[in-house]
């Protein structure tokens, strides 16, 4: 007979995962689990569902257009994790950092929508994660350990050829500020590396050039000292007068003439059309440069000394690939790449991208440091922190074989024994000596317990 239901279908971009998958999944993540284990990290949970505010504060549009969010019953805006990073320092933070380095270990299914016009539109919508945070640490010693640790992983498993791309944001954000830049210019280049790497320079000029940064117009000092000169008198009127707000909690040791200084002069602040060319210029030529690092960190040097930007600023870069380097990693599995982008804004030191051999389509996972990362979800105080999580099934994919971990399962006939009795009797033997066993109902039928089967 004809349903007259139409069948329920699974959800575009969705992944249905059957034994074997599930098999490989689970041996993979306690091999990962004890590899992770054995440097001292333990593990944590966070809950699928998070207020969508601890997604958005730091994650930039990339990933905030891709939650899965809506307002629950009691009327909070809620999504699902897009990722661990945010939530496990949510919950460290929650709990009180104690003595010395935090070390955690998650697992489990993070949540990212795609349309099928989107860049990524054949991604699945639900993939799983694992991955480790080393919270409360400083560069460059723990970022050596997280990028090693990526790899021990991948080896563990089997994916002897894995290499990592490191890149640094905060090589690039050194560099933008000896441009005397505004905080606003500085975010615009920044998000635009990634067009920058790939060649679209004129793109960003015309940007630039609609937002204002690039113009025939020529900046006169004189004038912007007497706009910071008549903003300042203007504040001072209106906190004599007692009309404005607190200037906030965290002043420190700043007097109210340091800080009205510090209000004109950010209010005032206009960029150097020259300078901020010769910054696009820099950052154009930098986020070119790829590859190993005896010859792409001597080409970063190069880059910023022709434009008057010290080359001391890739030490911090060249540290942390010293740090890998100490505890055993082989250069020839690190590449650099100054133009690396990343859709999660709260990267602000090293980062980098996983990968199978020389093939880049499919990236295993990724990571880095986002030591303003806790600030930013509303805590009183940065902590230094990074991490880096795979994306599971993306690994399971690159391996060579997948082990089967189903072993096969013994079938006991009632049939055969006479009984229902006996068989339930012999699988629970076969159980009791580690093997797998099961009833086989096929052809037999019993009326009672005990009463023989035909």
């Amino acid at each position: 007979m004809t349903s007259q239901f139409k069948p329920v279908r699974r959800l575009p971009n969705m992944r249905d995962s059957g034994p074997e998958e599930l098999a490989a999944r689970d041996a993979a993540t306690s091999v990962l689990r004890g590899i992770f284990g054995m440097r001292g990290y333990d593990r944590a949970e966070t809950p699928i569902l998070e207020q969508t505010e601890l997604y958005i504060r730091k994650s930039g549009g990339a990933l905030s257009s891709r939650l899965y969010g809506f307002t629950e019953p009691g009327g909070l805006d809620v999504s699902l994790r897009p990722e661990f990073t945010s939530a496990i320092l949510r919950q460290t933070a929650d709990n009180g950092a104690g003595n010395g380095p935090i070390r955690l270990m998650y697992d489990g299914p993070v949540f990212r929508y795609a349309s099928p016009e989107d860049e990524d539109g054949d991604k699945t919508r639900q993939f799983t994660q694992l991955g480790a945070e080393l919270i409360g640490a400083p560069a460059p010693s723990a970022d050596g350990e997280v990028i090693t640790m990526a790899l021990e992983g991948l080896d563990a498993l089997g994916i002897s050829n894995a290499r990592i791309v490191v890149g640094h944001v905060g090589v690039v954000q050194a560099a933008l500020t000896e441009f005397n830049l505004s905080e606003r210019a500085k975010l615009f280049l920044i998000n635009s590396i990634g067009e920058l790497k790939s060649g679209e320079f004129d793109a960003v000029s015309e940007k630039a050039t609609a937002l204002g940064f690039i113009s025939d117009a020529v900046v006169d000092d004189a004038q912007a000292a007497a706009d910071r000169e008549r903003i300042a008198s203007t504040i001072e009127q209106v906190m004599a007068e007692g009309i404005g707000a607190p200037l906030g909690k965290n002043t420190g040791a700043r007097t109210p003439e340091d800080i009205v200084a510090r209000l004109a002069r950010k209010m005032s602040q206009a960029d150097n059309p020259a300078d901020f060319k010769r910054a696009l210029e820099m950052l154009s030529q930098l986020s070119q440069i790829r590859g190993p690092a005896k010859t792409a960190l001597p080409e970063g040097g190069d880059v910023l000394s022709a434009a008057g930007v010290s080359e001391g600023i890739i030490s911090n870069l060249s540290d942390v690939l010293s740090s890998a380097e100490l505890e055993g990693v082989s250069t020839e599995r690190i590449n650099v790449d100054f133009g690396m982008a990343r859709g999660i804004a709260y990267y602000t030191g090293m980062l980098f991208d996983i990968y199978s051999g020389e093939d880049e389509r499919e990236i295993l996972g990724g990571g880095g440091r986002y030591d303003g990362l806790t600030r930013a979800l509303g805590y009183d105080r940065d902590v230094s922190s990074l991490g880096f999580a795979y994306n599971l099934d993306a690994v399971l994919v690159s391996l060579e074989q997948t082990p089967d971990q189903t072993s096969e399962t013994v079938l006991v006939s009632a049939a055969e024994l006479g009984s229902i009795t006996a068989a339930v009797e012999k699988a629970r033997k076969l159980r009791s000596a580690g093997k797998r066993a099961a009833i086989d109902f096929e052809n037999s039928r019993s009326t009672s317990d005990g009463q023989e089967v035909k």
